[in-house]
């Protein structure tokens, strides 16, 4: 028998589309972690630019399905700015990816262990919150509530992180270069978090809408 939904157009693909584009975010920044992790390795670039080229992908296809789906549980403006949300966490580690290969000789003795835990919490919460529009309705705004607290703290994390590495960078025992440069990254690293939020805020906004 066909269900209601398939005769309607509901059959959602974008719930799927969504989780693969949340976890191709979360894959950038493994990526990257790994690559903090080996501040003395020449990295290439192909993985991050393969990485934001998938995630883009994935986006076209959410696009493509928007205008040839009728029905969906979810509106179609809260699709197409999650989908955005979410792009934007492998196009930013793909710049940071670029900014580290070109200032990698000033840079190469930098622990950037901190960024690295923060920002795979964040992609983990991400992760997380995506999966939770497939179910919903009753049960699932506490759950949003409590993912997305937990994401306004790493990313506060990430603010106080920031301002103690400025107030370091700043203290005169730097050259300029090295100042420079490793400014440019940490704003970056920080980037990648608040982008995790915003797609954490986008999140918890549709579960509100349909509770």
């Amino acid at each position: 028998m066909i269900s209601l939904q398939k005769l309607l157009g509901k059959d959602d693909r974008f719930f799927a589309l969504l989780e693969a584009s949340a976890e191709e975010a979360r894959h950038s920044v493994q990526a990257l972690n790994r690559l903090l992790q080996t501040p003395g390795k020449t990295p290439s670039l192909d993985e991050f630019h393969s990485s934001k080229e998938a995630d883009r992908r994935i986006t076209a296809q959410i696009n493509e399905a928007l205008v040839n789906t009728f029905v969906s549980q979810l509106e179609r403006e809260d699709i197409e700015v999650l989908s955005a949300a979410l792009y934007k966490v492998p196009k930013t580690v793909e710049k940071i990816a670029e900014r580290f290969i070109i200032s990698s000789g000033v840079i190469k003795d930098i622990d950037f262990s901190k960024h690295a835990a923060l920002m795979d919490k964040a992609t983990q919460h991400v992760v997380s919150l995506v999966k939770l529009l497939r179910r919903l309705g009753a049960g699932c705004l506490e759950e949003a509530k409590r993912l997305n607290g937990e994401l306004q703290r790493v990313e506060g994390e990430a603010d106080d992180l920031i301002l103690e590495i400025l107030k370091d960078l700043y203290s005169g025992k730097y050259e300029a270069t090295k100042v420079i440069a490793m400014k440019d990254l940490y704003e970056l690293l920080e980037k990648v978090v608040d982008r995790c939020r915003d797609a954490g805020n986008v999140v918890t906004h549709i579960v509100l809408k349909n509770s």
